[in-house]
């Protein structure tokens, strides 16, 4: 009889992580708003910076990839670091220098997302700690999908390679560590309340 509850109480765990309730998908709604708005405002000046070369091109990664952690740190629910990229994507369409194309990237921030996301904190290990492990291994994925949909980025000569392998990973890094610190500010002014959910931690 033990036993099986042992069994149970994971399963149990997971599904109440994948109840996601209305409150849960307004607040989603909302950060992809003030995410979108922000950051398509942010594409001009990005787009000025590419002309300093690769390594400034990169260093801007861990900003976009950002509202993933955010809202992956808010509200601890799988699918949540995928959904809001496509949707901060979809609100910058009107004010994108990049037309319908900045969708296919939505996608790739998507993915980078939920999958640091998911390897990083497994939607329980939120300390800080663990949300620089899942900044780190974002910039990762960031440069792997790169690699194989687009490895001409990656034609560079070696130390410029080098260079930007270490931009990105410091970037998305600190942009991790940078959720973590805006999810708690934002949580003490009262617009998240009680969805930081702090006792569901595991150290």
């Amino acid at each position: 009889m033990s036993r099986q509850t042992d069994v149970r109480q994971p399963v149990r765990s997971w599904l109440s992580l994948l109840a996601w309730n209305t409150r849960d998908i307004l607040i989603l709604a909302a950060i992809s708003v003030v995410f979108g708005i922000l950051l398509g405002a942010l594409l001009y000046p990005y787009m000025l910076s590419v002309v300093l070369g690769p390594i400034v091109a990169w260093a801007w990664i861990g900003l976009y990839i950002l509202p993933g952690f955010f809202i992956a740190y808010a509200l601890r629910r799988p699918g949540a670091a995928f959904l809001i990229a496509l949707l901060y994507c979809f609100v910058t369409l009107p004010i994108s220098p990049y037309g319908p194309s900045i969708m296919i990237t939505g996608i790739l921030y998507a993915c980078s997302g939920e999958i640091s996301v998911a390897l990083g904190t497994r939607y329980r290990h939120f300390d800080l700690p663990w949300m620089a492990l899942t900044g780190f291994l974002g910039g990762i994925v960031m440069l792997i999908i790169y690699a194989i949909f687009y490895p001409s980025s990656f034609q560079l000569a070696l130390p410029v390679l080098i260079g930007v392998i270490a931009i990105t990973l410091v970037s998305s890094t600190l942009s991790g560590i940078l959720a973590r610190y805006l999810g708690d500010a934002a949580a003490r002014t009262g617009v998240l309340a009680g969805t930081i959910r702090r006792e569901q931690d595991e150290i």
